[in-house]
């Protein structure tokens, strides 16, 4: 299920904001994850951003027994400039785990500012409950991903 979120504020404030290490570490904190670690890559043609993060989930019985409630999860993002803005890929794999998630996302502008769009996609190589967990997941994530950018647009609205 894509997400899509609405800015006040231009494509580069906030494209600046999602690829500023010091700003991930502290929304991951500020949400309730246990610890995070980001280094961002940047050059004429793309930015790289790595974040690591260890997070605690209250999970389903059938995900319990699979899964520990904590995690940690190894994020790489790619942005890449466009016409309108950027457009980008990232690939989140939680350690120890056959689970990966990817996404593809697009920060273009807008009349009033910009739009942030992204839609995910999870891999569960786990035999008869791959599919329940692709579900739980791909849930998780969309509801995760409307409180990041929340978060980003309050922050903004601050500054």
């Amino acid at each position: 299920m894509p997400v899509d979120f609405e800015f006040q504020h231009d494509v580069q404030t906030v494209y600046e904001t999602l690829t500023d290490p010091d700003f991930l570490v502290e929304r991951c904190l500020a949400l309730g994850e246990l610890s995070a670690e980001c280094d961002v890559e940047h050059d004429k043609k793309v930015t790289i951003v790595n974040l690591v993060r260890e997070i605690s989930r209250d999970l389903p019985k059938f995900l319990a027994k699979v899964f520990g409630s904590e995690q940690v999860t190894e994020m790489k993002e790619k942005w890449v400039p466009c016409k309108e803005g950027w457009r980008g890929e990232w690939t989140m794999k939680v350690q120890g785990q056959p689970v990966t998630i990817f996404a593809d996302f697009t920060l273009l502008s807008t009349a009033s500012g910009c739009r942030y769009s992204v839609s995910h996609r999870a891999k569960a190589a786990i035999p008869l409950l791959g599919g329940k967990v692709e579900k739980y997941i791909l849930s998780q994530t969309s509801d995760g991903a409307k409180d990041e950018l929340t978060y980003l647009r309050d922050y903004l609205d601050e500054q």
